[in-house]
């Protein structure tokens, strides 16, 4: 019941459910800016035009109010949030891909210490490599790849009949 109500879209079209999609599709890219090492060695680079529609979902996230992410630490200086992601906004208006400047991952990382993300030991330079290629897990603007291609294959064994 909700999963229901949390699909439920409002007059806008929106729904809570669609607002926590958009939140973590925003968290995971703020996390890949913080990471230089993960984020240049995409395959691929996202344009400023999608990164600057990531930051505004972020925003929204921040001016509901919402906290999807249990805080590593107390307390958390959520405060901080709606400023810094301002600040990433600018930044990454004024950015010409491909490189990453070091202003544009200081502010993604201070935006992941104020929603309550600890780095890992040794910082976030020492973040470990994630179990797929880092352009497969994050949206981008025609999906999530790791989610398309399952799409494309089937969704598995359920579908058939097996179980």
């Amino acid at each position: 019941m909700a999963f229901e109500q949390a699909a439920r879209h409002r007059p806008d079209g929106s729904s809570v459910l669609s607002d926590f999609e958009d939140s973590v599709a925003a968290m995971l890219w703020v996390h890949a800016l913080a990471v230089p090492r993960l984020f240049l060695g995409m395959s691929r680079m996202p344009s400023r035009e999608h990164l600057l529609r990531m930051v505004d979902w972020y925003l929204a996230y921040v001016r509901r109010g919402d906290r999807h992410v249990p805080p590593e630490f107390s307390p958390v200086p959520y405060e901080e949030r709606e400023p810094l992601a301002m600040r990433l906004r600018v930044l990454v208006e004024a950015w010409s891909p491909p490189g990453l400047p070091p202003e544009i991952t200081e502010v993604a990382r201070a935006i992941l210490h104020a929603e309550g993300k600890m780095a890992p030991p040794g910082g976030w330079d020492n973040t470990p490599e994630p179990e797929m290629p880092a352009e497969e897990l994050l949206y981008w603007p025609e999906g999530v790849p790791a989610l398309l291609k399952s799409k494309r294959q089937g969704t598995g064994d359920r579908e058939r009949g097996d179980s």
